[in-house]
């Protein structure tokens, strides 16, 4: 009798515990199984995100990409400005909004819309790019800030530790930037820096003319300003990237 007992308790008990607690365990489950179909829900909904994002910048890329500008239709312009201005609203913090924006400098450098160009830049800025972009839009955006003789901001841009692979660029448009300041002592210090931070499979054959032109630099002549600025500006938005890149830098976030 005394084992009935302890088991009509034990029921009795475990009555009870469902009775204060059930409320509270099946709000668990129900908020447990939610996250796991709100997690694969939110996964497919990134994916199809991704998707049209690729797929349009793919668009991009067919429709202004094929060269430069005097190559390019006045359809296969506005095209393509149509379609980066849809990534920029739609997908702001996608590494191929980020690229369209690129495209979108270049474009307004051959226009020759440097102000267009530089809020192209500062936009991917404001928009949390990975670093390797943003090493490229400082470097990029510097060019621009040089080409406008605004030497200060430009030189402020180029100030950005660890720029890994970018070292001997950085320093190339430092010497370029002192050069057209007429400072051809620290262009030329530059230019030696830039030598020394050459990657292996790197070739610069131009940086090495520009060292060489600059071996006394008391006695160099230094460049004409306005061809220096044409120069900077017309490299100034190279995106040094393909579509292919963007599509694994998205895939991998």
């Amino acid at each position: 009798m005394a084992s009935d007992t302890t088991e009509e308790e034990q029921v009795e008990a475990i009555k009870n515990w469902f009775e204060q607690n059930g409320t509270s365990l099946i709000v668990g489950i129900v908020v447990s199984l939610a996250a796991v179909f709100g997690y694969q829900s939110w996964q497919k909904t990134e994916l199809a995100e991704t998707e049209k994002a690729s797929s349009l910048y793919m668009g991009l890329t067919e429709a202004i990409v094929a060269g430069p500008l005097d190559t390019l239709s006045s359809q296969q312009i506005s095209t393509g400005k149509f379609i980066a201005a849809e990534l920029k609203a739609d997908f702001p913090a996608s590494t191929y909004a980020h690229f369209a924006a690129l495209h979108l400098a270049k474009l307004a450098v051959e226009e020759g819309d440097l102000d267009a160009a530089a809020s192209e830049l500062d936009w991917i800025g404001e928009n949390n790019p990975e670093r390797p972009v943003g090493l490229i839009v400082n470097l990029r955006l510097a060019k621009i800030k040089a080409a406008q003789e605004d030497y200060d901001a430009a030189l402020g841009l180029l100030n950005v530790e660890d720029v890994g692979a970018h070292a001997s660029s950085y320093q190339e448009q430092r010497g370029d930037i002192y050069l057209a300041m007429g400072k051809p002592d620290k262009a030329h210090e530059a230019y030696k820096l830039a030598m020394e931070g050459i990657v292996e499979g790197q070739n610069k054959p131009v940086l090495q003319m520009k060292l060489e032109d600059l071996i006394d630099p008391q006695n160099a002549t230094v460049m004409n300003k306005g061809a220096a600025n044409e120069s900077m500006a017309s490299d100034a938005t190279e995106t040094d990237m393909s579509a292919s890149d963007a599509q694994t830098k998205d895939g991998a976030g």
